[in-house]
């Protein structure tokens, strides 16, 4: 996005909201980035400011399987595994890092592994009360690093979201959520599409008539803000705000399910469960993935936590029932199984079904990132100003092992990663403390901003002041 604006053409702050009033109520609605709002080259704010980046940590629970996840060969020309295989189309878009060690590691697994490698502090042991085990994180995680930076000048200063429900939350926060202002602030993730949109953009229904059989269309609120922005700007930016406000009318639609006359019924819950008891994974990650891509794109916030499955979660893969399995002679169903407790079932089957849940798993995160590469963001796309930090609890469940954690580091983060490094592998076990120092310092105005992460107790080493040369461009 880039051309030279007419004398005519309005400069536009890149907070610039259109507004109006629906039942009385003030309603807003948010802006992606517009000409007006860049210089002619599309690479920088009008008044000069860079393009703001963007910080996401990522996870998916218990692990994968090696043999299936890791490239035969380095370098950009590496061949997508199996479990790679989703992430196609943005395979230019993101290294693949293998080798890494987590040094926090050695006390109980899954808690390690969450709190190495988004604190890089060893967590901290609680009273189980009675649970198997239980931690809190030892320093705040990378996400509130970032927050504490470039957070505080949006409109919400970090987003905590969620897809699968069933995720631990009698072990501690550790395992919980992935986002933590200090040992004791975990910060929880919303899981209702519904309400993150909510937080984000408002229901634009009249607040004062819950009743009524039918309701001003949302986007009529700002419509004649809307209208006289479109006079003073390119024909450009007049198409994108009308697309803008088509897309986000869109995502309402889909969240309040308006029928296509749009007769505002009330809004419903939004089920969180199938019939049978399944979580419609694939349904509320498009929702959430397209909710954090509008509220990254409109600037409403910069960085986000992102649990797809929890650490050592109990999500269901409904869509892999026995019959998706005809090389195993077995009548074991476990669609609607706790994902944690067949990975610690070390036999054919089992480690199967976790190898094709790693698919699953990847198949949504691609999903996300391919919607981050798609939406523009000035001259470059939302992704390329982005940093994304994807990453499970541990290499492998059954095991628990620390060494080689599936590990994806994507975007370019205005130019501050690497790319094309295609697969990198680690010749001496580098610390994956290394990597999340380098995503940190990717997305902050100034990379000095934060020259170290972590700490180190005993014998659980998480500091670092190294950020990861494979990935960090500086």
């Amino acid at each position: 996005m880039s051309r030279r604006k007419l004398l005519s053409e309005l400069t536009l702050p890149r907070r610039t909201l259109l507004r109006g009033a629906v039942g009385g109520a003030a309603v807003a609605v948010a802006l992606p980035p517009l000409e007006a709002m860049l210089n002619e080259n599309g690479d920088a704010l009008a008044n000069g400011d860079p393009l703001p980046r963007r910080f996401m940590t990522w996870v998916f629970g218990t692990g994968c399987r090696l043999e299936h996840w890791t490239p035969a060969t380095t370098g950009s020309n590496y061949e997508l595994t199996s479990e790679l295989a989703p992430l196609a189309p943005v395979k230019g878009d993101m290294t693949v890092l293998t080798n890494f060690r987590n040094y926090v590691a050695g006390r109980r697994g899954h808690h390690d592994g969450v709190a190495g490698i988004f604190s890089c502090h060893p967590f901290i042991q609680l009273d189980p009360m009675g649970a198997p085990y239980a931690s809190k994180f030892g320093g705040p995680s990378i996400d509130q690093v970032v927050a504490d930076i470039i957070g505080n000048d949006t409109y919400v200063r970090s987003l905590q979201v969620g897809v699968s429900k069933r995720h631990l939350q009698n072990q501690g926060p550790t395992l919980a959520t992935i986002s933590h202002r200090g040992p004791d602030q975990p910060l929880y993730a919303e899981r209702d599409p519904g309400a993150l949109y909510d937080q984000l953009f408002m229901s634009f229904t009249p607040a004062d008539d819950p009743t009524a059989a039918r309701r001003v269309k949302a986007l009529d609120a700002v419509i004649q803000d809307a209208q006289r922005l479109k006079r003073r700007i390119s024909t450009n930016d007049r198409n994108r705000v009308d697309a803008h406000l088509e897309s986000l009318f869109q995502v309402q639609k889909q969240l309040l399910a308006i029928p296509p006359d749009c007769a505002f019924p009330m809004k419903p819950d939004v089920e969180p469960y199938m019939p049978d008891g399944a979580e419609p994974l694939a349904e509320i990650n498009a929702a959430m993935a397209q909710l954090v891509v509008m509220a990254f794109s409109c600037d409403l916030t910069r960085v986000c936590s992102y649990m797809f499955t929890g650490p050592s979660g109990g999500a269901q893969f409904y869509m892999l029932p026995p019959e998706e399995f005809p090389e195993h002679n077995t009548n074991k169903d476990y669609s609607h199984a706790d994902h944690h407790n067949v990975s610690h079932i070390n036999l054919p089957y089992e480690q199967d079904f976790i190898h094709r849940s790693t698919i699953v798993s990847m198949e949504n995160l691609s999903y996300l990132l391919d919607l981050m590469k798609n939406t523009d963001d000035g001259a470059a796309s939302l992704l390329d100003n982005s940093c994304v930090l994807a990453a499970s609890d541990v290499a492998e469940g059954w095991a628990h092992s620390e060494v080689s954690m599936p590990l994806i580091v994507a975007g370019g983060a205005g130019g501050r990663l690497k790319r094309d490094v295609g697969h990198y592998r680690s010749p001496d076990e580098e610390p994956v403390h290394n990597v999340s120092l380098a995503c940190v310092k990717s997305v902050l105005p100034d990379v000095d901003d934060v020259t170290e992460l972590g700490s180190n107790s005993g014998n659980y080493n998480g500091f670092t002041n190294t950020p990861c040369s494979a990935v960090f461009e500086g």
